[in-house]
């Protein structure tokens, strides 16, 4: 059985296509630096398989929470919730089979690493009933799976690493399929990126970057060069769920857009220097002695609420589920962004 999406076209203009039922046992990596048209692919693949099997996304920058807009994923605030009600929200997603985005962009780095790994494990100790399949995608996956120590803890990087390392490596057996992007090729983690099977390759500059995507896909050193050149929207492919051969594909349109986008470039005004100087220096010295008084946050649902709204988002949950059919999910009631009117937790750091 498979499950064909489209993602993009070969130089020709004929379709490339990813096999949803394939990707789910082979597992998925996306590499690209910055502006090579990364989140764009994942945006795509997610739009294009949205309708066909459920969706977990880990979203360090909040760029896919505009998913809930059209496809009626539920997003959750995670800066907005305690460690058990995090692990509640988890189980209980694996249980009603929803589709979701755990931003994650209200947190440090430290405390995104810890709710991640929090929410991982939660997904990957449901028990064998409810190993249901899912798409697990997480995005700048070297931020949660770093190939050397940082600025954070070790105890943050091990917890961490330990929760992306079961998903890649005994996620399938659970319904978890992942699929890993990153920026850095060296930075992330060999034992995570070594379970991926499928690979699509985008722009990057540096040497050993462009050498380890060269031996994913089986080129050749001197062939490595064409990562270089590679045009923004376009990507190397390989493996069983997208071609046996490296295959060069450009990326579709997508019908969502990232929660912010970069504006155009503008001149700088036609004020002269004196102006500029009088305006940024006028009243400064009042503005410092008025207090600030920030607007009070809107009253948002509690994690009892959104459990039950997200119960609510499979009327079909208790029915018998083929499994050799990955299920459908239907659209969300509501495609708020969920946060406590509690102040959002921040982990302690050491």
């Amino acid at each position: 059985m498979s499950a064909p999406i489209q993602i993009g076209t070969d130089p020709s203009g004929g379709p490339i296509t990813i096999d949803v039922e394939e990707l789910l046992a082979t597992r998925l990596l996306v590499q690209g630096n910055s502006g090579s048209g990364k989140s764009h692919l994942l945006r795509r693949l997610l739009e294009e398989s949205a309708s066909i099997i459920q969706q977990i996304v880990i979203d360090p920058e909040g760029d896919f929470v505009t998913l809930a807009e059209v496809f009626g994923h539920i997003v959750i605030d995670a800066a907005a919730y305690s460690p058990p009600e995090l692990s509640r929200l988890a189980a209980r997603i694996r249980k009603h089979r929803a589709s979701v985005v755990l931003a994650l962009d209200g947190l440090e780095v430290e405390a995104q690493m810890r709710s991640a790994a929090l929410f991982l494990s939660a997904l990957f100790d449901a028990p064998h009933e409810q190993w249901f399949p899912a798409l697990v995608v997480v995005d700048e996956a070297q931020l949660f799976a770093p190939a050397a120590a940082g600025e954070v803890s070790d105890d943050a990087r091990r917890v961490s690493l330990a929760a992306m390392t079961n998903l890649m490596c005994r996620g399938r057996k659970r319904g978890l399929a992942g699929i890993v992007a990153t920026q850095r090729l060296a930075k992330l983690a060999k034992n995570v990126a070594a379970e991926a099977s499928n690979f699509l390759m985008g722009r990057t500059f540096l040497d050993i970057d462009m050498a380890r995507a060269a031996d994913l896909l089986g080129m050749e050193r001197r062939q490595a060069e064409q990562i270089r050149d590679l045009a923004r929207g376009q990507f190397l492919g390989l493996g069983p769920a997208i071609s046996r051969r490296p295959i060069a594909v450009r990326i579709g349109s997508v019908r969502t857009g990232a929660k912010v986008v970069m504006q155009k470039m503008v001149p700088p005004p036609n004020a002269t220097p004196d102006d500029l100087h009088a305006l940024l220096h006028e009243d400064l010295h009042l503005e410092a002695a008025m207090p600030f008084e920030p607007a009070p946050p809107p009253r948002q649902p509690a994690a009892d609420d959104l459990i039950e709204q997200i119960a609510g988002h499979d009327v079909e949950a208790e029915e018998l589920v083929p499994r050799a059919e990955a299920p459908r999910c239907p659209p969300a009631k509501s495609i708020r962004r969920y946060r406590k009117s509690s102040s959002p937790w921040r982990p302690r750091t050491g």
